[in-house]
């Protein structure tokens, strides 16, 4: 197949095949700027991507768009990543909604931690993966007050370093990113990915849980370069 492109396109293969591959389902480990591309069609849809950072952390994230997060793919990622749920924002709606920095220094990446909220309409305890995606949906809504959320709760915000990748090239700051470029407002679910073990998924364990799930897994260096 992709012979014949060359030979009808001499002139154009390179546009040719990147508008081919672009189309194509995959799924596992994609780089450059197609699997970039493939990443953003995901969020836009409201699909997971998984985000590996060699660099920082050394560890894999699943990320999801915030504005459309549904109680099903709250509960994939509660189930099958195992691990730690937060929720990216620009600190500008954090700001706005009244929620305040956790006290203290943060992590020692540099975590900028946020007073984690539940959604006060809602009726439970705000830890169910409905009353969670609920909440979630809540801190993405344009229309959004600070009356509209309990302090603390279970669901815990991140504010992105203003700047994007230029102020800190983290998970906080590539899930804001994809939401941009997906056009979604820029909030987003991010869990890192843990083994059975309860140790942190590497490379390789992160690729068998993209293929398995069908995901695309990309590399923060890729985004910094591409977005």
């Amino acid at each position: 197949m992709f012979s014949g492109l060359i030979r009808r396109h001499p002139d154009q293969a390179s546009a040719a095949l990147g508008a081919v591959l672009g189309s194509l389902p995959w799924a596992g480990h994609l780089s450059g700027r197609v699997g970039v591309e493939k990443a953003v069609a995901q969020t836009a849809a409201g699909g997971a991507v998984v985000v590996w950072d060699p660099v920082r952390e050394g560890e894999g994230d699943v990320v999801l768009a915030g504005a459309s997060l549904r109680p099903d793919a709250m509960t994939f990622v509660l189930t099958q990543a195992c691990s730690h749920p937060t929720v990216p924002c620009d600190q500008d709606r954090l700001d706005r909604l009244e929620i305040p920095a956790m006290p203290g220094h943060g992590d020692r990446n540099g975590t900028a931690m946020h007073t984690a909220v539940d959604l006060a309409a809602a009726t439970g305890t705000g830890v169910s993966a409905a009353e969670r995606a609920a909440t979630i949906r809540r801190l993405a809504s344009p229309d959004a007050r600070p009356g509209d959320f309990l302090r603390p709760g279970h669901v815990f915000p991140l504010a992105a370093r203003a700047g994007g990748f230029a102020g800190r090239a983290g998970h906080t700051e590539a899930a804001v990113e994809l939401c941009r470029a997906a056009a979604q407002p820029i909030v987003a679910l991010i869990y890192e990915v843990m083994n059975p073990d309860g140790t942190m998924a590497e490379l390789a364990e992160l690729e068998r849980f993209a293929l398995r799930w069908g995901l695309p897994l990309v590399e923060i260096a890729d985004l910094v370069r591409w977005l």
